[in-house]
């Protein structure tokens, strides 16, 4: 049985800590979750893929394929982008530090991600 966004973000933010999870089109579309009460999703999604279109365009000057992740530190939180197959990506807000952990984790459900898309 091929698993949903849901349930994909579901394990994801339950084997890591991470605030909130998004799934957005390459142009910054939301794709899932639909509302999130804290923040503005559809703004956090059109900002995920501008900094990720922006980091691949600053790899590719450097000849260097495609950035694994884009992090963004804060005073509270972190903000990890990856890219999840050819038209979407997967951004979370953690407060943890340990983002390499997180990213493997990402990673995984990226894959999954890019299989449903």
């Amino acid at each position: 049985m091929q698993k949903n966004y849901r349930n994909i973000l579901n394990e994801l933010d339950s084997s890591a800590d991470i605030r909130y999870s998004f799934v957005v089109s390459r142009d910054g579309l939301l794709i899932h979750p639909e509302e999130c009460k804290e923040l503005n999703s559809e703004a956090f999604a059109a900002m995920a893929a501008t900094v990720l279109g922006a980091a691949e365009a600053a790899v590719d000057e450097l000849n260097d394929g495609v950035p694994a992740m884009i992090l963004v530190k804060s005073r509270k939180y972190n903000i990890i982008i990856i890219g999840a197959g050819p038209r979407s990506l997967l951004a979370v807000v953690t407060s943890s530090n340990d983002t390499e952990r997180i990213y493997e984790k990402m990673e995984k459900a990226a894959r999954e991600i890019g299989k449903l898309i």
